[in-house]
């Protein structure tokens, strides 16, 4: 046998033990984590955090949102029947106004882009787009 060969039996030897010791801390330390969680699982407040509802709870719970549907539901279907007995828009010639039509013959009668967002509804960059597609073909097609 080498003296080396005695040698690396030790550092073996040592490697185990070391090894050991720390799978020993890692199971102490995983038992006192585990016994920590089980104790606040079990006391007042981790009975609180859980989300377990006894099952009279639950079911009362499912019944108050089930009320709480219908009554939207009547709502909406009240709604709808208002909606379906006001008068539509005007129809000229089968064809319905188209809200940008305003905007359109506004901007050709040379509206503002203030005066196109407050009464079109659009906002800058629409208006001034229709300021220069409208307006520039009314003031070309006169000149």
């Amino acid at each position: 046998m080498n003296i080396f060969d005695s040698d690396i039996s030790y550092l073996v030897i040592v490697a185990n033990a070391l090894l050991l010791a720390a799978s020993a801390l890692a199971i102490l330390r995983f038992s006192s984590q585990y016994h920590k969680l089980r104790d606040f699982w079990h006391s007042p407040t981790g009975a609180a955090v859980a989300d377990v509802q006894p099952e009279s709870e639950a079911i009362s719970k499912l019944l108050r949102a089930t009320e709480r549907l219908e009554r939207r539901v009547e709502q909406l279907q009240q709604q709808v029947e208002k909606l379906e007995q006001t008068p539509e828009a005007p129809v000229q010639n089968n064809i319905r106004p188209l809200p940008i039509d305003n905007a359109v013959r506004m901007a050709r009668a040379g509206a503002s882009v203030d005066d196109l967002t407050r009464t079109c509804g659009l906002n800058i960059g629409e208006a001034r787009l229709m300021q220069q597609l409208h307006a520039r073909r009314a003031t070309a097609a006169s000149a």
